[in-house]
C-alpha cells in the first residue's frame, strides 16, 4: 500500500527542475561519451573499430546485466531520513565523474595491449559507477508524486535535461575538438570530458537537494525475502512494460547507430565536421518547440498516439533521403530538425511509458515494484546501447573505414550515407510499430486504467 509523506513541501517547480538537472547531470558524463568516444578511440588512440565493438559490447552487456542486481539493491533498502534513492545519487556522483574523465586519457603512446585494457577498465569501471546513479535516479520520479499530470510533468522537465546537454555538445563540441582540417585533437577531449564531468557533478548534487521523495511504502512488521525472479516473472507478463521496452530498444539502436555515425557524416560525407555547429543552434529553436508543446500535443492525441505517428513520420522521410542522397549540409540539418520535432515523442515522453507501465504492473499484480522495473527498463536501455555502440564501431569495420586515413574513398563515403539512413529508418519505423501493436495503453485505456487504481487504492 501506498502512502504520502507528509514531511516534505508539496510538489513544485523546483521538483521540475530539480529532475531536469538530474537528467543534465547523468547527460554530461554517459551521452558526451556517446557522442564522442569512439571517435576518441578510434581517431586518436588509433584503434580498430572491429575491437572498439568487441569492447563495448563485452562490457556493455556485462553492464546490462548487472542492472537489474542494483535495482534489487536499491528496492531492499528501506527508505530513511534521506529518502530511498537520493542517497545512492549523492554517493556514486562522485566516483562516476571520476572515471569518465579518466577515460579520454590520451595513452596512443602506450603498446596497443596496453591500450586496449586501459579501455576495457576505465569503460567497465565507469559503466558500474553509472548504474549505481541511472537506476535510482530512474526510479526517482515515481516516488516524487502519484499525480499522473505531474508524472507527465517531470518526464518532459526531465526530458529538457538531456535536450539542453544534447544542444551544447553539438553546438561547442566540433569547434573545440577539431582543428579547421577536421583532425581531432587529443588534449581538448580530455578538457572537455573534465568540464561535463564537473558540470554533471554538481547538477546531480543539486537534484538531491530539490528533489523530495514523498511516496514511501509502509515498512513490513516483518522483513521478507526478496523472490526477486518471482518479480521478473511479474514484469514478463507486463505487456505494456514490454511494449514499451521493446520501442525503446529498438528506436535506442537506430538513434545511437545515427549518433554514432554523427560525427563521420559531416566529416567524410559532407567534408566539413565543424557545421555540425549549426545543427545544435537548429536544434535549439526545436527543442523549445518541442519543450512547449508536447505535452498539451500528448493530452489531447495520448502518449502512444503521438510517439507512433512522430516516430512513424521520420522514418519515412529518412527512407526517402536513402534513395535520394543531399550532399548540402545545411538542407540536411533543416530536415533532420523537423523529423526531429516529429520524433520527439520517442525521447520527451517514455519515462512518461515507463510510469503507466508501472500502473499497469500494480493493476495487475497489486505490487509496483519501481527499483525493479526501472532497472530491467535500464537494462534493455543499457542492451540497446551495447548493441548499437558496437554497431557502429562494426559498422566502420565494414564498409571499409580507415582510421589512418585523413581522407576516405569515394565509396567509403557513399556507404556512410546508406548506413547513416537506413540506420535511421529501420529503427525509428520498427519502434513505432512495435509500439502500435504490443503497447496496449492509448489514451483511453490510460484513462480508464487510472480510474482502476483509483478505486482500487481507495478499497484498501
Amino acid at each position: 500500500m501506498k502512502e504520502t509523506s507528509t514531511n516534505v513541501r508539496p510538489f513544485s517547480m523546483k521538483d521540475k527542475i530539480g529532475i531536469t538537472l538530474g537528467d543534465l547531470g547523468c547527460c554530461c558524463t554517459e551521452q558526451f561519451r556517446a557522442m564522442f568516444l569512439t571517435v576518441f578511440y578510434t581517431l586518436v588512440l588509433q584503434v580498430n573499430p572491429f575491437h572498439v565493438g568487441i569492447l563495448m559490447l563485452v562490457t556493455k552487456i556485462w553492464d546490462a546485466v548487472n542492472d537489474p542486481i542494483i535495482g534489487a539493491l536499491v528496492d531492499m533498502r528501506r527508505a530513511k531520513k534521506g529518502g530511498k534513492f537520493i542517497p545512492w545519487i549523492r554517493a556514486f556522483s562522485f566516483p562516476m565523474a571520476v572515471l569518465c574523465i579518466l577515460g579520454f586519457v590520451n595513452v596512443s603512446n602506450l603498446d596497443y595491449g596496453f591500450r586496449i585494457g586501459y579501455m576495457f577498465v576505465t569503460y567497465v569501471l565507469y559503466e558500474a559507477l553509472y548504474t549505481c546513479v541511472s537506476v535510482p535516479f530512474g526510479s526517482l520520479s515515481s516516488v516524487m508524486t502519484d499525480d499522473t499530470r505531474q508524472r507527465t510533468a517531470l518526464s518532459r522537465y526531465r526530458s529538457l535535461g538531456g535536450t539542453i546537454f544534447m544542444t551544447v555538445i553539438v553546438m561547442v563540441g566540433p569547434l573545440v575538438l577539431y582543428d579547421n582540417n577536421n583532425q581531432p585533437l587529443p588534449g581538448r577531449f580530455l578538457m572537455m570530458a573534465s568540464v561535463c564531468a564537473l558540470i554533471g557533478l554538481l547538477c546531480l548534487q543539486i537534484t538531491c537537494v530539490w528533489c523530495k521523495e514523498r511516496v514511501v511504502l509502509p515498512v513490513p512488521e516483518k522483513k521478507e525475502k526478496l523472490h526477486y525472479f518471482d518479480i521478473i516473472k511479474h514484469v514478463m507478463k507486463n505487456r505494456a512494460f514490454l511494449g514499451v521496452v521493446l520501442f525503446s530498444f529498438i528506436g535506442m539502436v537506430g538513434a545511437s547507430i545515427v549518433n554514432g555515425l554523427n560525427t563521420y557524416l559531416f566529416r567524410d560525407w559532407f567534408g566539413d565536421v565543424q557545421i555540425m555547429a549549426a545543427s545544435g543552434a537548429l536544434n535549439t529553436v526545436y527543442a523549445l518547440i518541442v519543450f512547449a508543446f508536447t505535452q498539451p500535443v500528448a493530452n489531447k492525441l495520448g502518449k502512444k498516439e503521438w510517439c507512433v505517428a512522430g516516430a512513424g513520420g521520420a522514418a519515412i522521410v529518412f527512407a526517402f533521403l536513402f534513395f535520394f542522397p543531399i550532399h548540402n549540409p545545411v538542407l540536411f540539418i533543416v530536415i533532420n530538425g523537423i523529423c526531429f520535432l516529429g520524433a520527439s515523442g520517442m525521447q520527451v515522453l517514455v519515462w512518461a511509458l515507463v510510469n503507466d507501465a508501472i500502473d499497469y504492473q500494480e493493476l495487475q499484480t497489486g505490487e509496483r515494484n519501481e527499483g525493479i522495473m526501472y532497472s530491467a527498463y535500464s537494462f534493455f536501455r543499457k542492451l540497446a546501447n551495447a548493441v548499437s555502440g558496437s554497431l557502429s564501431s562494426f559498422a566502420l569495420g565494414i564498409i571499409g573505414y580507415q582510421v589512418s586515413e585523413a581522407v576516405q574513398t569515394a565509396e567509403v563515403v557513399d556507404r556512410i550515407w546508406k548506413t547513416y539512413t537506413g540506420s535511421y529508418v529501420i529503427g525509428y519505423g520498427l519502434a513505432a510499430l512495435v509500439l502500435f501493436l504490443l503497447y496496449p495503453l492509448g489514451k483511453k485505456k490510460t484513462q480508464e486504467m487510472l480510474e482502476q487504481l483509483k478505486v482500487k487504492r481507495a478499497a484498501k
